[in-house]
């Protein structure tokens, strides 16, 4: 299996983000090392690509995919995205980030990748992803429709800007973990998780709320 970063955020300028960025290039030769890059939305003026590109050029990564998952969608990149370091699913919003994935057949690739060992860096959005489904975001839009199944690589979900979210939401969140007997691992903004062989690293402050 391979390797998952979340993040909850992704700022140069704290410690903890600091710290996620050096262990998910550890071992890597950033002057040879290629990152993939998938949009949660419409980027057509790669705005958000050249953001992240310019991010992890300051680590001295200077090979960037852009992988579109919206109007430049192409399959025949598929290859190419499935040869790359390092996957990077990017912030926004974290169900019409499922959507596109499922309306692509990403899923199955993806899986492929993570199987051969493949690295994944998901910030927000593209972290949620990596767990069992956007259920906490589909409670706090008020969405009562079926249950969006995410990726799956682990079993428990994963809750960005911890220190961002109201009260109430926060009750919403621990009702759903007690009543589903699921577990949420939730990051403050700057903070994030590492799981590698179904071992899971705490980088920072990360709450445990546990469904048991």
């Amino acid at each position: 299996m391979g390797k998952l970063f979340f993040y909850s955020d992704q700022i140069a300028e704290t410690q903890g983000n600091k710290r996620m960025d050096h262990l998910l290039l550890e071992g890597l030769d950033p002057a040879h090392t290629k990152i993939a890059y998938i949009p949660s939305t419409e980027d057509k003026e790669r705005k958000y690509f050249n953001l992240k590109a310019e991010y992890y050029r300051d680590y001295g990564v200077r090979e960037m995919m852009f992988f579109d998952l919206y109007g430049e969608f192409d399959s025949a990149k598929i290859n190419e995205l499935l040869q790359c370091d390092i996957i990077h699913l990017s912030a926004g919003n974290p169900m019409e980030l499922r959507q596109a994935l499922k309306r692509r057949n990403m899923d199955g690739h993806l899986q492929v990748y993570f199987e051969q060992g493949g690295i994944f860096a998901g910030v927000s959005a593209g972290a949620v992803q990596f767990g069992k489904s956007t259920k906490l975001f589909q409670l706090y839009a008020g969405d009562a429709n079926e249950t969006q199944e995410a990726l799956q690589f682990v079993d428990f979900e994963f809750l960005p800007h911890y220190n961002r979210w109201n009260d109430a939401f926060k009750k919403q969140v621990w009702d759903y973990a007690r009543t589903t007997g699921t577990t949420v691992y939730a990051g403050n903004d700057g903070d994030g998780l590492i799981v590698e062989d179904g071992d899971i690293r705490f980088i920072g402050d990360i709450t445990a709320i546990s469904g048991e």
